[in-house]
This record gives C-alpha cells, structure tokens and sequence, in this order.
C-alpha cells in the first residue's frame, strides 16, 4: 500500500539490514529504496509509489506488508547507488558476494548508518555482524560458515596483519576513502581494526573515526545554556587545567574537540594537541599522534610541544603522573590546557589527581573546571509522545515533586528508522572552584564536602542535568536513569 506523503530523504535514516531483504537489482530496476521496518511493515521509498504491481511483488516475495511513501527519483537513485555499490545480489539474510564486496557492503552501510563501531562476532553458524549506533548494538547480517575464513582474512589484510596468525590478538589500521556520492569534501574513514581469538575463530572489532567530515561546536553537544557560558568563560582564560572526565565512548572527545573550535573563533592561538589516535581533523591546529611505544609518547610529546610556544595545549588523556605534572606544569606557567580524565563524577577528578600523585595546593592552583559527561539517546523529534510522570517513575529517582511533570516517550517513525531515537546528546556535571572551594581542595576537605560546596554554588549532578533535558522533550527518563540514575 501507498502512503501518500512525500518523504526528503535527506531527513531519514535507512536501516541497512532492510536493504539486505531486497534484492539489489530489483531495488535499482524499480527505483525502491527499503528504508525500514515498523511494527512488522518494510517502509520503502518510491519514486511512483502508485506502481501497485512492484509493491505486490516485494510483498509476495518477503512475506511481509509494504507501506511505500512518495519521494525524488534522484534521490532515490543517488542512495541505492551508495547503499549497494558493487553487490550485484541480496538473498535473505546474507549477502552472497565475495569477501571484497561484503566488507565494502558493511563499512559503507556502517558510514551511512552512523555506527561507531562494526561488530564481527564468529560462533556456530558463522559471523554474527553488528553495529554498533547512538551507543546501542543493531545485529546486521550473518555471515555463512563457508564465508567466514574470506572476510576474516579480507579485513587483516586491509589492516596489514599477519594472516598466519591466528591465535594471539593483533592491531591495526586502515584507511577507507568516502566515495564522493557521499560527501562533498574530501574524506576518509580512519579505521581500527582489533581481532581476538576465540572458540569458533577471530573476532574483529572495526572502530570509525570519521576524518574530515564532522564540525562540531559547543552548542550543539547538549549544554544548557548557563553551563555553556562557564565553559565559554574558562576557555577564555589564558592558562589553567580544564579536564572533561567520564568512562570510554562518554564523548568527552567530542567536547574537546568543540572547545577547540571555540578557540579557534575567538582570537588568533596557538593551539597544539597531543592525541591517541587523531579523531578527528582540525584545519588550522597542530596536531601530534602518539603511540604506545618509546618514539613517541605522551611524555615526550608534551615535553616537546612546551618548545613550541603554544597557548593552548590539548591533551588526548592524562594517563600517569609524567603526562600529569607536565600538564600541570604548563597550566601553571601561563598555559590554557585541555584533556581528558577517567572519574565517577566531575568532584571526583579532586581525588584522582590526589591518587596519581599531584598534591593538593597543586590541584587547587591550576584546576579551573572538571566537568562529567554521559551520553545518552535523544528523542526523535518528528514522533515522538508526550506523558505525565508516574508516582513510580519520580518515586525511582527520589523526586516526588516530579509526579505529574510532562516528559516525552519513543514511538517511532520513517525519519528515526522505526526506532523513536535519533543521535546522542550529552549529560554534563560541572565543578568550577571559586576561592572558597579552590581553599578547600588545598586545606584537603573530603570529596563529599566539595560535592556539598558545588551544589550550593548551584551546580547541577548528572542526573538533574538529564531530568531538564527530559522536561525539554530532548531525551526519555529511562535514557537517564540507565546512564546516570546511579549518580
């Protein structure tokens, strides 16, 4: 059946596992763009959604209802060109190409998807492969026994690993060009790949760092606006450590990378930055890559850099207390530092410095602002439903007063790929020490005075951070109480 609504394709996301359902030839024949599935039905995009006979035949041929919405032939034609590329054929679940084409199949989906991070996870029935977007994991396809050894091998050689060697772990890299269908700059997908042995063979974990395509800005990661005015503020200072804290994949990269730009824009810098691996590009900045051996480290990187003459210093993660009394070090002689810490909270970064061996007078006189991060799944905007608080619902995040408050819940739609989430936003908890508190630090207060101190001066935790963000219709309520309820 045809829905009648027109569909910008530039809006929506396309789940790539429904193109795996549909044939490539019959999809490019008949201009059908599988979008994907919602409550049981194949959503696809048509340039005729009228043509009732092709309709009819991807349903006899899927078993399934097909809804079709109307939209520009060119568009059509331009996305299958990237979803499909060389494979000639789908059939089921699988696709039945070589292992070139597979892998290029799967990388390109995963750009198209957004994922972060690809999935090769061998067992009984070959390689179960999956996605991994917004931070959750979606099964794409399985690869059949007969297939596994190829793509295996296929993507170590990409990476420039040793195909004998099968049980010890190894790392690489590669680098995978955007086809110019997909973007207007020049750009690359830089790669990492990890594989692990295991019962029914290797598991490989491919990593996407995107290189060249994405700007981002303080504005768009989530802070309220009282936060991002603090921010702005210590940025604007000319020296002091700023740490962005929170485990693996919380996205404090990203906000580094936004202060960055901040900096750019606000006066002529010289802006260096120290990093395991590059994420991503900055035109304009100096950027050094480190590794773990002996050439170059975080150590002597950042010896280095203070040769340089820089004003401000960006910093991958301080991650012993070499890296850690250089960065202090430079933040006390007239240098603005930014990196990242592994912390609970944004006052715990107090005791982690504590605990790599910086005294306390010392993290009193450089730390300018420790701020937390989460990310958490955003709502999509076109679907998604409001409701009231339940008593359970405040009751779980000890806030009676939030009964009754309206809050927004998933439904899903063709624009969100059935799935009522869209992006990631960020959580954020701050703690800027004023004199009073920086005193505190130095006179060695416990941490749970300092989270006191901070919240009279008005600070918010992560969690309420989260709940006016839900109240704002950003993200759900489950959404916080699963990446912060705790806090």
């Amino acid at each position: 059946m045809a829905s009648g609504n027109w569909l910008d394709l530039s809006r929506v996301l396309i789940d790539p596992s429904c193109a795996m359902k549909v044939p490539a030839a019959f999809a490019l024949q008949k201009n059908i763009l599988p979008l994907c599935w919602i409550d049981g039905d194949l959503i696809v995009a048509m340039s005729n959604p009228s043509d009732v006979q092709s309709i009819a035949l991807l349903r006899r041929a899927l078993g399934v209802p097909v809804i079709a919405w109307a939209a520009d032939e060119n568009a059509i034609q331009a996305i299958l060109r990237r979803l499909y590329g060389g494979v000639s054929a789908l059939q089921g679940d699988v696709v039945r190409e070589d292992a070139v084409s597979m892998v290029d199949y799967l990388i390109r989906s995963a750009f198209m998807r957004h994922a972060s991070d690809i999935h090769f996870d061998p067992d009984r029935e070959g390689i179960r492969v999956r996605f991994r977007v917004d931070g959750e994991l979606d099964e794409i396809m399985r690869v059949p026994p007969e297939l596994q050894p190829s793509v295996t091998s296929r993507l170590k050689v990409m990476a420039n690993l040793k195909l004998d060697e099968r049980r010890a772990p190894q790392d690489g890299a590669f680098s995978w060009d955007v086809p110019k269908a997909f973007s207007d700059v020049a750009a690359s997908l830089d790669v990492r790949l990890a594989t692990l042995p295991g019962r029914y063979g290797e598991r490989v974990t491919l990593r996407l760092l995107e290189t060249g395509l994405k700007s981002y800005t303080l504005g768009q990661i989530g802070l309220l606006n009282d936060d991002r005015a603090k921010f702005e503020g210590v940025l604007a200072s000319p020296q002091g450590l700023t740490l962005l804290t929170g485990p693996t994949g919380s996205g404090k990269s990203t906000t580094l990378y936004a202060a960055i730009q901040y900096l750019q824009k606000l006066r002529p810098l010289n802006i260096i930055t120290v990093e395991n691996p590059i994420e991503y590009e900055i035109p304009g900045i100096f950027q050094a890559e480190v590794d773990i051996g002996d050439k170059v480290n975080f150590s002597k990187a950042l010896r280095s850099i203070l040769r340089h003459d820089p004003d401000v210093i960006m910093i991958g993660e301080i991650r012993d207390f070499e890296s850690l009394d250089t960065a202090v070090k430079a933040a006390l002689t007239g240098h603005l530092v930014l990196s990242t810490l592994h912390t609970n909270n944004a006052v715990n970064t107090v005791t982690r410095l504590t605990n790599m061996g910086l005294e306390r007078h010392l993290s009193a006189a450089t730390l300018r602002l420790s701020i937390a991060q989460r990310l958490v799944r955003s709502l999509c905007p076109h679907c998604r439903e409001p409701y009231a608080v339940s008593a359970e619902e405040a009751a779980a995040f000890g806030m009676p007063d939030l009964e009754g408050r309206t809050v927004w819940r998933p439904r899903g739609c063709v624009y969100c790929a059935g799935r009522g989430m869209r992006g990631r936003i960020g959580l954020f908890e701050f703690f800027k020490p004023d004199s009073e508190i920086s005193s505190a630090i130095a006179s060695g207060v416990p941490e749970g005075e300092l989270v006191r101190l901070s919240r009279i001066h008005g600070e918010r935790s992560l969690v309420e951070d989260g709940l006016s963000k839900c109240l704002n219709g950003l993200t759900t309520l489950d959404e916080v109480y699963r990446v912060a309820g705790m806090f």
